[in-house]
């Protein structure tokens, strides 16, 4: 039984139907009731050389398929291989990013921040009352509207309270650290910071923006 299996399998994988008139790319599975539309499907489907037998709609009055042509056969190999490349140089790129982002992902938990106690006491407030407090250091917590990181030294965060939105910048190791790393929109987090009015020309909710000089996260978004 097992050789017979086995021989099946051959047979299977022996040859692949190709039909520009009737064949489809997306639904077909290379059987002669339902053939690729094109060549290149095919080679992309037997995923490796030597291919199997590659059968395209025949030329001749009164069969259905032939044996694909060499000389077509070849051409549309060199897409394939061309794109075989492109594919490996892709994967092997998002292989490299993802251990770069893992090694620096480890890399930040060394990174700890604290509060400097030489600076004055923080008020809790709500986003909704930040004018009159303007100049002053203040602690609000909320949950991450927006999220916007340039570089690796500057983030900007919309925060929302549930009483208004507030503009929120955060800069160098404030951004470094793997809570920021890991940092996504929903996220809840309480923020420290002096609110400032934003320079003239330049617009944001309230009219002032939070400088952050020290964060917590309470809770990354599910």
């Amino acid at each position: 039984m097992p050789d017979l299996e086995s021989k099946m399998g051959d047979i299977s994988l022996g040859e692949i139907y190709t039909s520009e008139k009737t064949g489809c790319d997306d639904t077909g599975d290379g059987t002669e009731n339902k053939p690729f539309k094109t060549v290149l499907q095919a080679m992309r489907h037997a995923g490796k050389e030597p291919f199997p037998i590659i059968y395209v709609d025949a030329k001749e009055e009164g069969k259905k398929f032939e044996v694909v042509a060499k000389s077509q056969l070849k051409k549309v190999q060199k897409i394939w291989v061309r794109e075989s490349y492109k594919s490996a140089d892709k994967a092997k790129k998002e292989e490299t990013d993802a251990d770069n982002r893992l090694k620096n992902l480890e890399e930040a938990k060394k990174i700890k921040i604290e509060e400097d106690k030489s600076l004055p006491k923080a008020k809790l407030i709500k986003i909704f009352n930040g004018k009159e407090h303007r100049g002053s250091r203040v602690k609000i917590y909320g949950w991450v509207h927006r999220l916007r990181k340039q570089g690796k030294s500057l983030m900007f965060i919309t925060l929302r309270d549930g009483t208004g939105f507030l503009q929120c910048v955060l800069n160098d190791v404030l951004v470094q650290t793997y809570e920021a790393l890991v940092l996504s929109t929903e996220s809840s987090v309480l923020l420290y910071g002096v609110l400032k009015e934003v320079p003239k020309g330049k617009s944001a909710p309230g009219g002032h923006e939070l400088q952050v000089d020290y964060w917590e996260l309470v809770g990354l978004a599910p």
